[in-house]
């Protein structure tokens, strides 16, 4: 898929809804946002940006005043959703990321769940090497516990493998990226630089985490692959739940 396929699919998809779009600040979620910018895409939807900054230590007060002021002048709803939560400095490794997703998860809930609306769209940055990153992950795991199709973890990371994810009651929530390698999108957004969505000031100290190890070890290989070919890897060694066991648990398992 080419970028002006990416924007064109993209367009299709949101055209005439209310879109959500959860932009964390990094290289995947700001060459959405970029997309979004550049080819008028907010123009196309009722769009709200979402930002929850946290950690907080890695999110810049400056380059968000200056992202504010950039966004209401384009008249874009940009929500930023602080907290007051945080993460211990000696948390194990393996349990970072996965506490920071929730945090964030349950400040965009509070936001988000009084005013939700049937036909809703969520839209998030997942693409291609976190989905390399999952599927190792669950090979991992699989070697560990032996058993791990009943699992919450087995249940989030098996979404991620749907470009698109039917919750329900008209709500979806939709990846677009999932054809796109992080080498792609890193050096498309660096050579496209768009100084004023830069809202990030570092990397996350946490970046030691099992699955951002494994995700950065794909860049660095620069492993070639495909959506349909990794997913298919998933799918033949693991399957994908049917939408009844997804449902088994709440879809705001599947936001972050």
């Amino acid at each position: 898929m080419t970028k002006n396929e990416l924007q064109q699919s993209l367009k299709d998809f949101i055209s005439g809804k209310r879109v959500y779009f959860l932009w964390s600040g990094g290289d995947d979620s700001n060459l959405l946002m970029k997309i979004i910018l550049d080819f008028n895409l907010y123009k196309e939807c009722n769009l709200t940006v979402v930002t929850v900054p946290f950690p907080q230590h890695v999110y810049s007060e400056m380059k968000i005043e200056k992202c504010t002021h950039y966004l209401s002048e384009l008249g874009i709803d940009f929500k930023l959703l602080y907290t007051k939560k945080e993460i211990s400095q000696d948390i194990n490794y393996t349990d970072t990321c996965p506490t920071c997703k929730i945090i964030r998860r349950e400040k965009f809930l509070e936001y988000y769940l009084p005013q939700k609306k049937d036909g809703d769209t969520i839209l998030t940055g997942h693409n291609l090497s976190d989905l390399m990153s999952y599927y190792v992950e669950q090979c991992i795991i699989q070697l560990e516990l032996h058993n791990i199709s009943s699992s919450n973890r087995f249940l989030e990371i098996s979404n991620k493998f749907l470009r698109t994810y039917d919750a329900g009651n008209g709500l979806y929530i939709h990846r677009p990226l999932l054809d796109f390698s992080e080498n792609e999108i890193h050096s498309f957004f660096i050579e496209n630089v768009h100084s004023q969505i830069q809202i990030l000031s570092q990397k996350c100290i946490w970046s030691a985490q099992r699955k951002r190890l494994l995700q950065e070890y794909f860049v660095k290989a620069n492993i070639i692959s495909s959506f349909g070919h990794v997913k298919n890897l998933f799918e033949k060694n693991f399957g994908i739940p049917s939408l009844d066991e997804f449902r088994n648990i709440s879809f705001e398992t599947y936001l972050v």
